[in-house]
């Protein structure tokens, strides 16, 4: 009886889904607005984690400052909020006008030895903004796979959590780097923008294959007791 119960507790303790790890995240603390003397830069280093922000395609104006296309402006403070990030009500990236629709944020990272990605940040917008924003994905820079029935733009003048599931696009899963583009457009104004902050890029450790393998010896054991005791 000892053994078989041993059998069980080990069989469900190894059985038990691991939990999500942060992979990378950014809270954009003290990110610096577009004006005629400063601009908000092109690539954004993580705050956790070693990812990277390309938002190159967003103008900063022209002359700089004047309607740009990528600033900051307040943030979302403790809205997904997470350890280690700002939980005060620091700065968000903001993109703008109607002239970025059509251009995308893009994300570089990896996803080494993880699997089930989901995305979440607080976020933004005005009655100008962009209403559409679509998530889509790539192991290459090139080849994108887009995140079908997945919006995650607003015109909600308050902050709320926005979230991209990507845990059924296996192809992401243990990719060494890994590209997710986020494409924006509907704004309708010079004026119009939406705001991102506290991005976190969340993922599950792919399990070793010499646990499944002891997964699959304590199951066959505990089998086999139960056998030899009917």
């Amino acid at each position: 009886m000892k053994q078989l119960l041993l059998c069980v507790i080990l069989c469900t303790t190894l059985s038990s889904p691991a939990w999500a790890t942060m992979l990378d995240a950014w809270d954009f603390a003290g990110l610096p607005a577009t004006t005629a003397s400063t601009a908000t830069p092109a690539t954004i280093s993580a705050t956790i984690g070693g990812g990277t922000i390309d938002v190159s395609a967003f103008n900063i104006g022209s002359p700089q400052g004047t309607n740009p296309e990528r600033t900051s402006f307040a943030g979302a403070g403790a809205i997904n909020a997470f350890p280690g990030g700002e939980s005060v009500a620091g700065t968000a990236l903001a993109l703008a006008n109607s002239t970025a629709n059509g251009k995308s944020v893009l994300f570089i990272f990896s996803m080494s030895g993880y699997e089930s990605l989901i995305v979440s940040f607080a976020t933004r917008g005005t009655a100008t903004g962009f209403n559409s924003g679509v998530w889509s994905w790539s192991t290459d820079n090139s080849t994108y796979t887009t995140l079908a029935g997945v919006n995650t733009a607003t015109r909600t003048t308050t902050f709320g959590v926005a979230t991209a599931d990507f845990s059924t696009e296996l192809g992401l899963n243990d990719s060494a780097t890994a590209y997710l583009q986020y494409t924006l457009s509907g704004a309708t104004s010079s004026s119009g923008n939406n705001r991102l902050d506290n991005i976190q890029f969340n993922a599950t450790p792919i399990p070793e294959p010499t646990s499944l393998s002891l997964l699959g010896g304590i199951g066959l054991l505990a089998w086999q007791i139960i056998r030899r005791r009917k």
